[in-house]
């Protein structure tokens, strides 16, 4: 059995999208568990409505938006308790599935790998991008130091770190419509090189859609551990399997489409407060990465 979980947060319309696209390509006897993240506009009751008499859905309300990993933690172990199913995957709800052989691609990846946690090739259709596999090379604890105080220093001029992100969005453009300029962005920043096209062993995978394995299902009762409220949880999650000996597989052969909808938009609407957040939790999340490295360390 596999079973889907889908963080939910106000974008109804994504979520059902997203359910129906499973409806339309996984197993009769996998089931969808959609985790309503504390949205407080009433779409959570709305899904549990909808799917009141779905066998293969269920809908949790969780009291508060408890962040990204926590969220998915609460559908992971409700996942593991309910039906001690061979697969876990983790989506966004603004991912839609496509392949019908999806599943039968899963097992037949497991058989050949022995993964704990597999990644799909992720496609993002609105600037045409491969969000997999992230990165080989971790990062140093000096490199997190740097970026701490960088994101610090922006806390203090919040209006430099929005221009910040409109050169971001402009760079993502300009790599997205050239391999050429990708590839050279990537050389001058120390990036890693990766083909989405190839498979790749011990690599950081994208976090909008992660599938586990009942090897990591049964030795582990969390799919996020440390549990940051956003950000760096692929970054946490690479560096635990790491530790841990855990095998993270990327295979090109399975694919999902991201939508990138706006659920972090839905929780602020003040453009100021938005950056004041994203930089509130970039900060607190890199922190707790400095500290899990540390304490590997010793």
């Amino acid at each position: 059995m596999v079973c889907y979980v889908i963080l939910h947060y106000k974008n109804i319309d994504d979520t059902i999208k997203c359910v129906e696209s499973l409806k339309n390509t996984a197993d009769y006897s996998s089931r969808y568990i959609i985790v309503d993240n504390g949205s407080g506009d009433g779409s959570g009751e709305k899904l549990r409505q909808l799917y009141r008499n779905d066998a293969q859905c269920n809908v949790l309300l969780l009291p508060e938006n408890l962040g990204f990993s926590r969220g998915n933690n609460d559908g992971y172990q409700y996942s593991k308790q309910k039906y001690n199913p061979d697969y876990i995957v983790i989506s966004n709800n603004d991912v839609v599935f496509f392949q019908k052989d999806f599943e039968r691609k899963i097992m037949q990846i497991y058989k050949e790998t022995h993964f704990d946690i597999l990644g799909p090739d992720i496609y993002v259709p609105r600037h045409g991008d491969h969000q997999s596999p992230m990165f080989k090379k971790p990062i140093s604890i000096s490199q997190l130091e740097n970026e701490i105080k960088e994101y610090q220093y922006y806390q203090e001029n919040p209006i430099k770190f929005s221009r910040r992100l409109k050169l971001h969005a402009f760079k993502n453009m300009l790599c997205s419509k050239s391999k050429w300029i990708n590839h050279l962005y990537s050389k001058l920043r120390g990036k890693d090189i990766l083909d989405y096209r190839k498979r790749y062993i011990d690599v950081g995978l994208q976090g909008a859609c992660l599938i586990m394995s009942r090897d990591f299902i049964c030795n582990e009762n969390k799919a996020f551990d440390p549990e940051p409220f956003l950000y760096e949880e692929e970054v946490l999650l690479f560096y635990r399997c790491k530790k841990k000996g855990y095998r993270m597989v990327y295979d090109p052969s399975i694919a999902i489409r991201h939508e990138e909808a706006a659920s972090f938009s839905n929780m602020k609407k003040n453009k100021l407060e938005k950056i004041s957040f994203m930089l509130d939790h970039h900060v607190k999340a890199r922190k707790m990465l400095l500290d899990y490295l540390k304490s590997s360390k010793e």
